[in-house]
């Protein structure tokens, strides 16, 4: 009886050897794959260029080939094709677009055309822009190495960058956005760096030069980037401590807005004799609910209002095109010729204000739907593929409107349908050599069709519920949003951190029945101890092992009100000093310490 109860003792014992061998062998490849991707080793952005760039670069562009073949040459946007009939002379330049991508993409247009068609400059064009968006992107990652970040973190953003619609359904579109990209991301990098540093990183003077030349590139490329750029270099010039990094901060931020705003503006208006177009955008907010109320309710607006509003606008007009998901259709019809008196807006404002306060649900109904992308997650981006979706007969009538008077021959002294026939006629055969851009093969169509039905519904035919991944609201808002409450609660997360670490690092793997929680001294602080919500789960009697190497960690779980914890000797001791089994399942969090 003595001897069998002996030799049973003693294979239990070598079972948990054996048991324990296998734990620490497991225990030691997770710890090595968990220690690797979370390792973070900061660097010079010199040496991360040298060693990252041109790898990431690589990836970038071939991640991106397939969709760089699908939609070749590459595509246009409604805006680009009005900036066209600017740059070849088929209408007079004008301000409402910014007139550096209009000569930019003019510049491209005419090596096309010297060299046979528009279309090929398009295609140039569109390689320029993904291989400097690629740089830009390549430059983002060689700088998060360069501060630390770990290397999943790293991993991520190259996979999103490589992969991501939102990114990669750019990079083919011949636009001001695209375009203003190109600029703005290198600049993301250096404000960053210039924040980061307080300033000091701008006493280099090629440093400063470079933040000087993406900001001007990034003002006269988009009209509202220089509200942006201001409330920016506001938040730079707070954190700059030193005064001397203060003052240069001031000084590129001051360069750059005097020459795109003094020097390159007025310039450029100048030698392309462009018409001034009147900053009307922000009158949108004025002109949408109030046409809203109209259209929907005419008789909330009497007489004198409605005359008040007429000074300003085609309230009319503004009422029967209006479009709830954007202002453009409203703010077109303010009136330009004469222009409105001092007197008459202040007056139409207060209109505004009082049918605001008399129809407040209307009005908020109305801002719902021109902001519904910024917070609607079912609003999808959503790139073109081709341009000839602007040559439909409705779009060819409003570029026909755009023709001057010398751009196109009367034939005849008919009446006003003859002479919008010539017209339409004429802009047709002016605008034939940007045609054919959605002439693919038949499988290259059905692969666009599907990502299409895949980007703005849920990838089922027919149905359009929105797709989250491609969301509009989930990068301009939510991300944005989740990162600030981020950084809002970076004190708490400091003071709680190293225990969080602790449990986060130190648990490695949990079964629900039978598993296995590993924590050791390597890849945790000393002091802070694994700790958690301890559950019972009834009805499960499988024990789940708990593998510990510190002995501070082993006394705190003595010392504390656990259910059933039976301390039993390993003969591994290379790896754990003892094993614990214990009758619940572990919660990771809150977490704190054991002392």
């Amino acid at each position: 009886m003595n001897e069998g109860t002996a030799a049973d003792v003693t294979a239990a014992h070598g079972g948990r050897s054996r048991q324990s061998k296998k734990h620490s062998k497991t225990y030691r490849s997770i710890s090595a794959i968990l220690s690797w991707l979370t390792a973070r080793r900061p660097t010079t952005l010199s040496t991360s260029l040298r060693a990252r760039f041109l790898p990431y670069l690589l990836t970038l562009a071939i991640a991106w080939l397939p969709w760089l073949m699908l939609t070749w040459p590459g595509s246009m946007r409604d805006d680009t094709l009005a900036q066209y009939l600017q740059s070849s002379g088929l209408h007079h330049y004008y301000t409402q677009h910014p007139l550096f991508d209009t000569l930019t993409f003019g510049l491209f247009w005419h090596i096309g055309s010297a060299l046979g068609s528009p279309l090929i400059g398009q295609a140039l064009y569109t390689v320029t822009q993904a291989v400097l968006l690629a740089a830009g992107c390549a430059l983002l990652l060689c700088y998060i190495r360069k501060i630390g970040s770990p290397r999943w973190l790293i991993g991520l953003g190259l996979v999103y960058l490589a992969t991501n619609y939102v990114v990669v359904g750019a990079i083919t579109t011949m636009g001001k956005d695209s375009l203003h990209a190109v600029f703005y991301l290198p600049l993301a990098v250096l404000f960053v760096e210039a924040c980061l540093t307080r300033g000091s990183v701008l006493a280099r003077r090629p440093v400063a030069f470079a933040f000087v030349i993406l900001l001007f590139a990034t003002i006269v490329s988009k009209r509202t980037a220089l509200i942006i750029v201001l409330c920016a270099g506001c938040c730079l010039l707070a954190v700059c401590t030193p005064k001397g990094a203060r003052r240069r901060a001031f000084a590129c931020l001051a360069v750059a807005i005097v020459v795109a705003q003094g020097v390159w503006t007025p310039l450029s208006a100048a030698a392309t004799h462009a018409n001034r177009s009147p900053g009307r955008e922000v009158w949108g907010l004025v002109t949408q609910p109030v046409a809203r109320l109209a259209h929907d309710d005419p008789s909330a607006i009497d007489k004198v209002q409605r005359r008040r509003l007429n000074a300003i606008m085609d309230l009319d007009w503004a009422a029967a095109g209006i479009n709830p998901h954007r202002t453009d259709e409203t703010f077109r019809t303010l009136r330009e010729h004469p222009r409105p008196t001092a007197a008459q807006q202040l007056a139409a404002l207060q209109v505004w204000v009082q049918l605001g306060l008399a129809h407040p649900v209307e009005y908020a109904t109305a801002y719902a739907g021109v902001t519904r992308g910024w917070w609607d997650p079912r609003v999808n981006f959503a790139y073109p593929t081709d341009s000839d979706y602007l040559f439909t007969p409705s779009y060819l009538r409003q570029w026909a409107s755009f023709l001057s008077e010398g751009a196109w021959k009367h034939t005849s002294d008919g009446d006003a349908d003859t002479l919008a026939a010539e017209r339409l006629a004429a802009i047709e055969h002016d605008l034939a050599p940007l045609r054919g851009t959605s002439d693919k093969p038949q499988w290259q169509k059905n692969i666009l069709r599907a990502i299409h039905r895949w980007v703005r519904s849920d990838g089922h035919v027919g149905v359009r519920k929105g797709n989250p991944l491609t969301s509009m609201a989930l990068y301009v808002t939510w991300i944005p949003l989740a990162a600030g409450l981020a950084l809002a609660v970076r004190p708490a997360r400091r003071r709680y951190g190293p225990a969080l670490a602790a449990g986060i690092h130190g648990a490695v793997a949990v079964c629900l029945t039978h598993g296995t929680i590993l924590v050791s001294d390597s890849g945790i602080p000393h002091v802070a101890a694994f700790c958690g919500v301890a559950v019972h789960i009834p009805g499960k009697p499988s024990p789940l092992s708990i593998v510990i190497s510190d002995s501070e960690i082993i006394a705190g779980l003595k010392s504390t009100k656990t259910p059933s914890i039976t301390s039993h000797p390993s003969e591994n001791q290379d790896c754990c000093s003892r094993i614990f089994s214990i009758e619940f399942i572990v919660v990771f969090g809150p977490f704190e310490y054991l002392k």
